[in-house]
C-alpha cells in the first residue's frame, strides 16, 4: 500500500467516525453524508466541486430513483394497515396470546410480520410503537429496551430471510435471477439462531433492568392509544399480508407490482374500517414520509459513491477479489462491509452487486451455488448495516423518543452483533459445507 492509498484509508475511516460521532450528536443524515463526502474527497485527491455535485448526487439520485417506489407503496400499504387498525389487531391478539411475561416475543413478532409483509420499516414502528409502550407498562419494562426489540423484529431474519419481499432480497433476485427463498436451508438455519439469540438476549437485558430498580415511565408527549373495536378481524388482517408473500415468491412479478395488488386487496378488505375524511392526507402522510425516508438514506449512500473513486476503494476490492477465500466468505464478507460503510442494508447490496456481480458470475460459472450467494449477501448486508449512521435507526429512534446515548448498545448487540454472528457462524459454514 502506497502512501496516497494508506492517507484515502485513513479518509475514509475518518469519516465514518465523523458521521458516527454527528449522529450521537443527533445531526441529520442529509448534512452529514454531503460532510463525510468532502473529508473523502480532500484526502483521496478526488476534486471535491466535482466529487460533490457529480458522483455524491449521483449516488443520491440512484439510490431514489431506484427505491423510490418500494419505499412509496411500502409506506402506503402500512398506513392502510395503521389507519384501518389492522397492524393494531395482530400485534394486540399477539399480545393478548402471550401476555406481558412474553414482552420481548411479542413486540418482535408484531414487527416481523409486518415486514414480512413487505411494509416499510418506518411505518411499522408507528403501528407497532403504540401496541409495543402496553406490552413494556404491562411488564415494568424501561423504554429504552423498546426500540432493540422492534427494530430486531424489522430488520433481522424478517428483512433477509428466505420468502421475504424487502429490498436486500429483492436486489439479489434480480441480480442473480435467484427464487426469493434462495439458500433456504442456510437461510432458515441463520434466522432460527437469529430469533432465538435475540430473544434470549433481550430478555436478558429486560431482568437485569428489574435487578437495577429501573421501572416503565410513559413517554413525554405520548397519547395512549386503546384497542378499537371496530376493526378488521384477526384473520382478515393476515389476508393481505399473506397474499404479497405468496404472489411475490410464487410468481415472477415485481416487488412494485404485489405491492400494489396488496394494497387494492388491503383496500377492498379494510375499507369500512377506514376514515373517509382522512383518505387524501393517509396518503400524503405515506408519500412525505417515504421521501423522508429515503432520503435520509440516499444522503449516506452517496458517500459510498464517492468512496468508490478513492484509492483505498479499489485497492481492497482488488484484494478482496483476488484472495483464495472460499467465494462465499466473499459473499459473506463483502456485504457485511458494504452495508457498514453505507449505513444501509438497501444500499448495502446494490453496492455489493454493483462491485463484485460480475466476480459472483464467475463463480457461479465455477460450479459455485448462485442461492448460497444469494442468501449470503442478504443475511450479509443485515449485519453491519445497523451502525450508528444508520439513517433508518436515526428515524425509529426519534419515533420512540430515544437516544443514541439510551437505546445504541441495545441495537449494536440485537441488530449487529447477533445477526453477524449467525451469518458468519451459521449461515457461511452451511453454505460452505453444502455448496
Amino acid at each position: 500500500m502506497d502512501s496516497s492509498t494508506l492517507v484515502s484509508a485513513i479518509g475514509i475511516c475518518c469519516a465514518l467516525a465523523g458521521m458516527a460521532v454527528l449522529i450521537f450528536k443527533r445531526v441529520t443524515p442529509v448534512i452529514i453524508g454531503p460532510l463525510a463526502a468532502v473529508l473523502v474527497c480532500l484526502t483521496s485527491k478526488i476534486p471535491v466541486f466535482s466529487g460533490l455535485t457529480e458522483t455524491y448526487l449521483s449516488g443520491v439520485a440512484g439510490f431514489f430513483t431506484s427505491y423510490v417506489f418500494i419505499f412509496l407503496l411500502g409506506n402506503i400499504f402500512g398506513n392502510i394497515y395503521q389507519n384501518s387498525g389492522a397492524a393494531a389487531k395482530i400485534g394486540m391478539i399477539i399480545s393478548k396470546k402471550l401476555g406481558p411475561k412474553y414482552c420481548m416475543l411479542a413486540c418482535m413478532l408484531s414487527a416481523a410480520i409486518l415486514s414480512y409483509g413487505g411494509i416499510n420499516s418506518f411505518v411499522i414502528i408507528f403501528a407497532v410503537y403504540p401496541i409495543a409502550l402496553k406490552l413494556f407498562e404491562e411488564a415494568d419494562l424501561p423504554t429504552y429496551l423498546l426500540p432493540a426489540i422492534v427494530c430486531a423484529g424489522m430488520w433481522t431474519f424478517a428483512m433477509t430471510g428466505p420468502f421475504t419481499p424487502q429490498i436486500p432480497n429483492v436486489v439479489s433476485m434480480e441480480y442473480l435471477g435467484t427464487p426469493a427463498y434462495a439458500g433456504l436451508v442456510p437461510g432458515l438455519a441463520g434466522a432460527a439462531a437469529m430469533f432465538i439469540g435475540i430473544i434470549v438476549y433481550m430478555n436478558r437485558q429486560g431482568k437485569k433492568a428489574k435487578l437495577r430498580g429501573e421501572h416503565f415511565q410513559w413517554p413525554e408527549g405520548v397519547k395512549r392509544v386503546d384497542e378499537k373495536d371496530d376493526t378488521p378481524s384477526g384473520i382478515i388482517s393476515l389476508i393481505p399480508i399473506a397474499f404479497v408473500l405468496l404472489i411475490f415468491n410464487l410468481t415472477k412479478l415485481d416487488i412494485i407490482i404485489c405491492l400494489l395488488l396488496g394494497i387494492l386487496l388491503a383496500l377492498a378488505l379494510f375499507w369500512k374500517y377506514l376514515p373517509k375524511e382522512e383518505m387524501l392526507r393517509m396518503f400524503n402522510d405515506a408519500a412525505v414520509s417515504s421521501i423522508t425516508i429515503i432520503m435520509n438514506t440516499a444522503a449516506i449512500v452517496g458517500v459510498g459513491s464517492v468512496i468508490k473513486g478513492a484509492s483505498f476503494y479499489s485497492f481492497a476490492t482488488d484484494m478482496l477479489m483476488s484472495s483464495d477465500a472460499n467465494p462465499y466468505v466473499v459473499a459473506a464478507v463483502g456485504a457485511n462491509i458494504f452495508s457498514g460503510i453505507l449505513g444501509s442494508a438497501s444500499g448495502g447490496i446494490s453496492l455489493v452487486y454493483e462491485t463484485l456481480g460480475d466476480t459472483f458470475n464467475q463463480y457461479a460459472a465455477q460450479g459455485y451455488n448462485l442461492g448460497f450467494i444469494h442468501r449470503l449477501c442478504a443475511d450479509g448486508c443485515g449485519g453491519l448495516d445497523s451502525v450508528p449512521w444508520n439513517g433508518s435507526i436515526v428515524s425509529v429512534f426519534a419515533v420512540c423518543h430515544a437516544t443514541h446515548k439510551q437505546s445504541y448498545k441495545y441495537n449494536f448487540v440485537s441488530c449487529l452483533v447477533i445477526p453477524l454472528s449467525c451469518t458468519m457462524l451459521i449461515a457461511l459454514p452451511l453454505c460452505i459445507l453444502l455448496g
